[in-house]
Parts: structure tokens; sequence; C-alpha cells
């Protein structure tokens, strides 16, 4: 490399010319720099390999076995709204053309709960902190966050029974095992995110509103099953103390009540705007000596 300069209007302008260098000294130096930045680039990727199989030895390490090829693994989340629960992929081919061995997927909790898969950097509503797997399933529980927006829009969609399925998403570095007649089989793979959705790619994986003491055994139990049956949300007869959350049912003086809002104390007879008279009678009393049954 070469300069010149030059005085215009008596400013100062240097001029740069550059030539090819082709002497031995000059070669042998640029190809120790080649040799270098080759030897840095394979450390880092050397780096980031081990790091991702650390990761992937702390997401083993933390599945707690419960039953044959069955683990499970949870975590306190710091959400605190709405939790919910339900099964979240079972190994067959679902609607965009996937399927997906259950029981090498690897996560490491919280995953993030999103609404409706995006590319576009969409941000989580809630924390997955609760997974169980088995070569039939996945069964999962998330909480929504408490002071979030869209989060709360969620929970709206959620209780009026508008958004029921669940779909899951591979992280980047997902072992795909093959591809046939179109369908991509996956096997090791890392679960990057759930999703809450209107309708869902594989049939059958719902979730509801996690209550108190629902081990979730009909998700789990049933996940070979093509569909799960709906459940009917009975909460036994009505009781003064009990909170009622809209979707509920109750019975009460022989008819079954269903819970418009969230409500206490109120008496279905008495409380047009927090009860709907959904059976006369009949259906209750059956449904109470079910409960009961269940119950002891």
């Amino acid at each position: 490399m070469e300069d010149g300069v030059e005085i215009i209007n008596g400013q100062r302008f240097v001029r740069r010319f550059i030539t090819e260098r082709t002497d031995p000294y000059f070669l042998q130096l640029q190809r120790g720099y080649q040799e270098l930045e080759a030897a840095r680039l394979a450390a880092e990727e050397a780096a980031e390999a081990a790091t991702r199989q650390r990761e992937a030895k702390t997401s083993r390490d933390l599945w707690r076995q419960v039953g044959h090829e069955t683990y499970e693994q949870t975590v306190e989340p710091t959400a605190t709204g709405l939790r919910i629960h339900g099964l979240a992929t079972k190994p067959s081919v679902t609607d965009n053309n996937q399927a997906t061995t259950s029981a090498k997927m690897q996560a490491t909790l919280p995953v993030p709960l999103l609404s409706e898969h995006k590319d576009d950097g969409s941000h989580p509503i809630g924390q997955v902190y609760h997974l169980r797997k088995s070569p039939s399933g996945i069964y999962m529980r998330a909480r929504l966050f408490a002071d979030h927006i869209g989060a709360r829009y969620a929970e709206e969609l959620i209780r009026k029974g508008d958004v029921q399925c669940l779909s899951i998403a591979h992280a980047a570095g997902s072992k795909l095992l093959a591809v046939v007649d179109g369908t991509k089989f996956w096997g090791d793979w890392t679960l990057k995110e759930i999703s809450i959705c209107r309708e869902g790619a594989n049939d059958g994986c719902r979730f509801e509103i996690h209550r108190d003491g629902d081990d979730g055994g009909r998700f789990w139990q049933t996940a070979t099953h093509k569909q799960i049956e709906p459940r009917l949300p009975y909460r036994g007869p009505w009781k003064a103390d009990q909170e009622y959350l809209p979707g509920d049912m109750t019975s009460h003086q022989g008819g079954l009540w269903h819970s418009e809002i969230t409500s206490r104390g109120m008496r279905p007879n008495e409380s047009p705007a927090a009860w709907k008279l959904v059976v006369k009678r009949g259906g209750a009393e059956r449904l109470e000596k079910a409960h009961a049954s269940t119950s002891v």
C-alpha cells in the first residue's frame, strides 16, 4: 500500500494506492493469519457443541422416573396467573404431516407458553412448569402471566372455551429421523415451546383449567386414544363457601346449573346473573350420586 499527498486549495488530501503483495514473507504471514482464524472458528464451534451436550445432559438429569418409560420434570414457575394442563403431543401423524417420538423429547423448564406459533419474535404469555413424557404422549401444566395484557385476553378465551388445543414446536438442532411420503418423523428432539390455539394439528391434544388435586390422569392415561372425551366440569352439589368459575356446573334443589360468572355464596335459584338453569330434574340426581361415589 502506498500513499500519495496532494494540497488543493490549502487542504491536504491523502490518496491511497493498493497493490497486490506477492513477496514470500507477506504470503507466509497471510497464511499464518488464515490458519489462526480457522483455528479460532473451530474452537468456537467445539465450545458451542460442548455447551449443547452439557445442556442435553442437564435436561436428562432433571427427569424423574415415575413409571415404565415414564418421566416427569417440574420447576416452580414465576408466572402466577391461570393454571392449565393437558396433552401437548402424542406419537401420531399430525395434520401438518409430522410425527414425534414423545419418549425422546428433551426440555429444560420452564418452557415458554405462547398463543399460536409465530416466527415474528412473539413473546410468551406464560410458562410451562411441569412435563410428563412417556411413549404414549407428553402431558403438560402451565401458568399464564398474571399482569400481562395478552395473557389476560387469552384467559378470557380459555374460560369461554374458544381456545382448547395445544401445539408443540421443535428447537433448532432436533434430529429428523426420516421423511416418508412427505411425513417428517422426529427422533431425539428438544422442546422449544408449547402454544395454545383454537385448532391443533395433533388430534386430541387439548387442555383445560387446572384445579388443585387434579393429577391430569385422564390426559396421560388415555393418551393413546384417538380423542379425549370431553369432561363435564361438575363441581358437585352447590356449597355457599365454594368459589365457582364461569363454565362450572353444580346441582341445587334437583336442578343442574351453569356458572355464568365467578361467584361465591350466590345461591343458584336466587342469582340469575350468576347461574343459568340447564337441567330441571333427573340428570342432576344422577350426577350427585356419581360425584358422591368418587369422592369417598
